[in-house]
């Protein structure tokens, strides 16, 4: 290429308002130049404003509060833990005040119920 070819392109270059110039990168050795052509990653968004991530939803009704549930009647007790007056088992956890229910949940037995919670 001439000096006046690459003079051309570069003009051609500087008027287009899409793309940037064509920076000319020499070879190693000194010979002809390269042209390096720009990458533009989609249009410029230079001070449009940042989009906000959307407020959360409230819930249309409110959830209602967990009761405890009531106290089962006691049946009968021995060392190994008690019974209730439905036939389930409450094992005995050791430390004298609570038993274990059937579904895994600590309870306490005291005397006439057994309080799970």
């Amino acid at each position: 290429m001439n000096p006046r070819n690459n003079a051309m392109i570069a003009a051609a270059l500087a008027a287009s308002s899409a793309i940037a110039q064509v920076p000319i990168v020499r070879g190693a050795d000194g010979g002809s130049p390269i042209a390096v052509q720009p990458v533009q990653i989609g249009p410029s968004h230079a001070g449009a404003p940042v989009p906000q991530a959307p407020a959360p939803v409230e819930p249309a009704q409110p959830s209602t509060p967990r009761t405890a549930p009531a106290p089962v009647p006691l049946g009968n007790c021995n060392a190994g833990g008690c019974w209730d007056s439905q036939g389930n088992r409450y094992n005995a956890t050791g430390d004298g005040a609570r038993v274990m229910s059937p579904e895994g949940k600590l309870c306490r037995a005291d005397g006439k119920f057994i309080n799970c919670n």
